[in-house]
């Protein structure tokens, strides 16, 4: 049984995709695929909450990154919120916190 879950919520012109669990090479499919159905939908804002990601390996900093690429490509705002320390400190260490919005305060990035 897998340790993951994702849910997703709309409100107006943003959409917050909450991910629970492990983030990795087996559910990265399933989350490619719920971010590229909500952008489908061209939001405004996404953000991704992942609070509740107790682990996540490259595939998984993947996606985030290339759903933040997409982002850029339509002109959408990104954010990830309340990432957990071990997951902070991956995208410190590959430097991606120095070009997506990575906040610990989910009502910063609502307009």
């Amino acid at each position: 049984m897998l340790n993951f879950d994702l849910e997703t919520e709309t409100e107006g012109s943003s959409v917050l995709v909450r991910i629970r669990g492990d983030l990795d090479l087996q559910v990265v499919d399933r989350v490619t695929e719920a971010l590229r159905t909500v952008e489908s939908d061209n939001p405004e804002l996404l953000v991704v909450d992942l609070s509740r990601v107790t682990f996540m390996d490259s595939t998984g900093m993947g996606v985030i990154a290339a759903a933040h690429v997409r982002a850029i490509e339509v002109g959408r705002r990104f954010a990830v919120v309340r990432p957990p320390a071990g997951v902070r400190q991956a995208f410190e260490r590959t430097r991606l916190d120095e070009v997506i919005t990575i906040t610990d305060d989910l009502t910063s990035v609502y307009p």
